[in-house]
């Protein structure tokens, strides 16, 4: 009889031990999957155009203007409480709109990943081209950005987002409307010449509040992250201790003739000057100044938004856009892993452009065919002058189980027989850098 309980006794072990390690083999295929989610395109997506948010007086018009936005959701994902990513167009608030080439694009990549994301419409137009009139332009568009951000949250439940979650982000101009969203909110902070009595149209000193009345949505219009693409800030000090819980990304050349990569004065049609106002660089001091989470790169040698466009080198930017804002979100801001072993694309200061030599290179993408797969993948780098170097191929534990070295060739074929089926990452380091693929092998 004692043996016998002792025998059932190990059984009785070694099942609890087989449960135990088959709950620790779920919980890493889960993380894995999520971090694929949030940094990878594995969703379709479907899209809501021409929601109205509001509406308001314009510089041109005392006749309200509806005010619209765009709305990308990731299709088949299961999730209830989704990330919310606003990517907003530029046009030196003259022009530009929600259908902007370059927000388009970034909207479908981060509903591709799993985020639910927004491009919006603001108000346009100058009263007149000086810098009361610019200032109020901004401000105009500031307060389209809250009412936008107090609409998606009122329609949470529909969108299925977090509500503690929105990143708002922006392109040149729309860069100038995240960073005065996050960081103009406050009366000491309130710009000279700005008067917040109510706006009734053109000839009106009065603006209106931060809040704006573009809607009068009782909901929160607070970010919590920003993303800044080529834009610039009023004034540094506008960016305070109280903010140490926005983590910012900055992305900006330093060649750019439309918005500073420092700290200068704006010029309109790259002549006419405006005001004082401080880019990127300027911004990064402040933010490190503040001890406050951000990632910075820097398009060396280049001018204005070098991702928008329809030529080979300005998509292989777009790329880079793309992969330098999926690692951004998803370690710091949603912050689902403490550190990035992979990281894809480094952080560029402008001390490394002139210091080591470094000049911004886009990354590389690359075409991987079949996939799913069930012997073998062509990998092709779709820039026909990058060279592969190494491909790693790693597990959803991130264990390497396949390593190959090549010297200077555009294309090689991996061979992936003798892998179990299942999910797998590629690593791919090239002559321009390194990116990280998914890979299927049935």
């Amino acid at each position: 009889m004692e043996q016998k309980r002792v025998y059932l006794n190990f059984l009785k072990y070694l099942m609890m031990r087989k449960f135990y390690l088959l709950l620790f083999f779920v919980a890493i295929v889960f993380q894995n999957a999520n971090a694929q989610k949030y940094l990878s395109p594995i969703f379709n997506y479907d899209s809501i155009l021409n929601v109205k948010f509001g509406s308001n007086v314009t510089a041109n018009s005392s006749t309200p203007e509806d005010q619209l936005y765009d709305i990308y959701l990731p299709l088949g994902d299961s999730a209830t409480k989704r990330p919310v990513v606003f990517f907003t167009h530029g046009g030196s608030f003259l022009s530009g709109s929600k259908e902007t080439s370059d927000v388009v694009a970034l909207c479908r990549a981060f509903a591709k990943r799993g985020y639910v994301t927004v491009s919006q419409n603001y108000r346009l137009g100058y009263e007149s081209f000086d810098a009361t009139n610019a200032k109020r332009a901004v401000w105009r568009a500031m307060q389209d950005g809250r009412a936008a951000v107090r609409h998606v949250r009122a329609h949470a439940a529909q969108y299925l987002i977090d509500t503690n979650m929105i990143i708002y982000g922006g392109s040149s101009a729309g860069g100038f409307t995240a960073l005065h969203v996050a960081f103009l909110d406050e009366p000491q902070e309130l710009v000279l010449g700005i008067d917040t009595t109510t706006y009734t149209g053109p000839g009106s000193q009065g603006l209106g509040s931060f809040k704006g009345t573009t809607n009068n949505l009782s909901n929160s219009d607070e970010v919590n992250a920003v993303i800044n693409l080529c834009g610039a800030i009023g004034d540094t000090s506008w960016i305070q201790l109280k903010d140490k819980n926005i983590p910012v990304l900055n992305m900006h050349g330093t060649a750019d003739n439309t918005v500073p990569y420092g700290t200068a004065v704006i010029k309109l049609f790259s002549t006419i000057p405006l005001l004082n106002v401080s880019g990127s660089s300027s911004i990064r001091k402040a933010l490190n100044d503040k001890q406050i989470v951000n990632r910075f790169y820097t398009f060396c040698g280049l001018d204005h938004v070098p991702f928008l466009g329809t030529t080979a080198v300005q998509k292989r930017w777009m790329d880079t856009t793309v992969l330098f804002i999926s690692q951004f979100l998803y370690y710091d801001v949603l912050k689902l892993s403490a550190v990035n072993p992979y990281a894809t694309v480094q952080e560029i200061d402008s001390a490394d452009c002139s210091t080591t030599g470094i000049y911004a290179t886009p990354i590389s993408a690359a075409k991987i065919s079949p996939n799913p797969t069930q012997h073998s993948v062509l990998v092709e780098l779709k820039n026909s002058n990058a060279m592969l170097q190494q491909i790693a191929i790693m597990d959803l534990t991130g264990r390497v189980v396949g390593l190959h070295n090549i010297y200077n060739e555009n294309q090689t074929t991996v061979d992936l027989q003798n892998f179990d089926n299942g999910i797998y990452l590629m690593k791919i380091i090239t002559s321009e850098g390194m990116m990280i693929e998914r890979i299927i092998k049935e």
